[in-house]
């Protein structure tokens, strides 16, 4: 290790950071190859502080990556993972999360809380942060729709805070990115009720889900809504229900979901993806638009 790389080292050891090399990718597709480094601030000023450090090298920053699909070849840049800034805390009739708590986890401390209102996000596997960054949302609920404040961090490590209205929260999509924004940590307001309560409605959206969705490794809805249709919907009807490449397939269930089946590659479902996009184009004149990320 050359003086340069001891003291990059020692710079992230300062910030709270812990550094893997060589990982494999965990994308939620189970494709990819390997990490050539990865980081895990230990919380949300550590994030800051690891984001400001490296704002000139190849990074990203992600959280449960369960709508990134990772390269097939290595990636020669570091992944800054939320995974360990995870912190839940309740202030009366609101909570803050932190970027890297995972809704599930959230939704169930709301149910113990007796807090409503997250119930219909309770199925979505990302993280805070990456559901505040794209507006996730399910069953009518958009998690914008919750949120009183946001602490972000900028390109260059500089700590913002501002109100929901600056999201410009829109369908799958708010203003977080093109600012150059990494959320750090978001307040949500939610209302009284009873653990029961809570959790019944969790369990009927559960229930909800696993009769529509299907199961197994896929990265949620490769596409988004078109004109507020399902963009399943369209592939369904363009013939490529079931379709198949390599290890990749269309779910028979729901046709908006690609699966990998085994060994599949990124390769297998980009291929897929492109073949689904150009059919309903060239069957219905409707352009889909990615709701997946390519790394």
């Amino acid at each position: 290790m050359d003086l340069l790389e001891k003291s990059r080292s020692a710079a992230l050891k300062k910030c709270g950071a812990a550094v893997k090399k060589d990982s494999a990718s965990f994308g939620a597709f189970g494709s990819g190859g390997r990490i050539k480094e990865t980081v895990y601030p230990c919380d949300g000023l550590s994030l800051a502080r690891v984001i400001g450090l490296l704002k000139d090298e190849k990074s990203v920053v992600l959280g449960g990556a369960t709508n990134v699909l990772f390269p097939d070849g290595d990636y020669d840049g570091t992944v800054i993972a939320t995974s360990k800034a995870k912190d839940v805390m309740r202030r009366g009739d609101k909570i803050y999360c932190s970027a890297g708590a995972r809704l599930p986890d959230v939704v169930k401390k709301c149910a113990g809380y007796a807090l409503s209102g997250m119930e219909q996000l309770s199925g979505i596997p990302g993280t805070v942060g990456g559901a505040i960054t794209m507006n996730a949302g399910a069953f009518g609920r958009e998690i914008a729709e919750l949120v009183t404040r946001v602490d972000a961090v900028t390109r260059d490590g500089r700590v913002v805070s501002f109100n929901a209205d600056a999201l410009g929260a829109g369908y799958r999509h708010t203003q977080i990115s093109a600012k150059g924004l990494t959320v750090l940590g978001a307040e949500f307001s939610l209302v009284p009720s009873s653990s029961k309560e809570v959790k019944t409605c969790i369990d009927g959206f559960a229930l909800r889900r696993s009769e529509s969705q299907p199961k197994g490794r896929s990265l949620g809805s490769v596409f988004k809504r078109a004109d507020g249709i399902s963009a399943g919907y369209y592939i369904e009807r363009a013939g490529l229900k079931g379709k198949r490449i390599g290890g990749a397939e269309i779910s028979q269930k729901h046709a908006g979901f690609i699966i990998n089946t085994g060994e599949a590659t990124s390769a297998d479902f980009v291929y897929l993806s492109e073949l689904a996009k150009k059919a309903v184009y060239d069957k219905f004149g409707i352009e889909l638009e990615y709701e997946v990320v390519f790394l």
